[in-house]
């Protein structure tokens, strides 16, 4: 603990130099230069580093997007992802390169971008051997090369072998299914089961059993109770 007052970092990464508090966290970096990636979400096969950016991903699924921008509307799972976003509005872009004066809204951004002037790629494949800028691209290698299809659509159930296919893949539902959940962006084929569904979060059960007082949100749920008392 005494190390995060004194800044002492004895733990140094053998391939880029960075520092570390301890063996702990040195061996968690080492994962981002080896591409490995232990946690894969249940869902759509994706590969995480850590079990908490697993947990923070999972947040996609469920569809729970607590933060909202002031501006458009527009609703996110993680308060940072909004933070990064009100960018798009202000035009604010902090982080900037010394050799071309090109500028990003994410330091994530600029690093990778400051790889094409430097030629670094640190992230090389044991398979064949050959180097890339970041680990995302290794990782979509790999799953090439491997035959891998761990991107399953959560609509339709195909599988794609990289997440960049998967998302292109999802816009044919989004035109199949334009009427989308303000709240939890989920998407419907017709207005009529958009409207059924925003029950879900606002409570409303106006179907209301005359014999028991129970009430459901649903005719179909209804109608199928009210045969008990029949």
């Amino acid at each position: 603990h005494k190390r995060t007052h004194t800044g002492e970092r004895p733990h140094g990464c053998p391939l880029c130099g960075k520092a570390f508090i301890s063996s702990s966290h040195l061996a968690l970096h080492r994962r981002s230069h080896t591409g490995e990636r232990k946690y894969r979400c249940p869902v759509c096969g994706k590969l995480f580093l850590q079990s908490s950016h697993l947990v923070r991903h999972k947040a996609i699924h469920t569809g729970e997007r607590p933060f909202k921008c002031e501006e458009c509307g527009k609703l996110f799972g993680r308060a940072s992802h909004l933070a990064t976003h009100r960018r798009v509005h202000t035009g604010e872009r902090p982080f900037k390169c010394l050799q071309c004066e090109k500028a990003f809204t994410q330091k994530a951004g600029l690093v990778l971008h400051v790889r094409l002037h430097t030629g670094e790629r640190p992230y090389k494949c044991d398979r064949c051997g050959k180097n890339f800028r970041s680990s995302a691209h290794l990782v979509s290698h790999q799953l090439l090369e491997s035959g891998e299809r761990n991107f399953k659509c959560s609509t339709c159930g195909k599988a794609f072998k990289q997440a960049a296919s998967l998302k292109q893949h999802l816009k044919t539902h989004e035109a199949r299914e334009p009427h989308r959940c303000s709240v939890c962006g989920r998407a419907f084929s017709r207005s009529s089961y958009l409207q059924l569904h925003m029950r879900t979060h606002s409570g409303e059960r106006p179907y209301h059993c005359l014999v028991c007082n129970r009430t459901y949100a649903k005719m179909s749920t209804f109608e199928k109770h009210c045969k008990k008392h029949q």
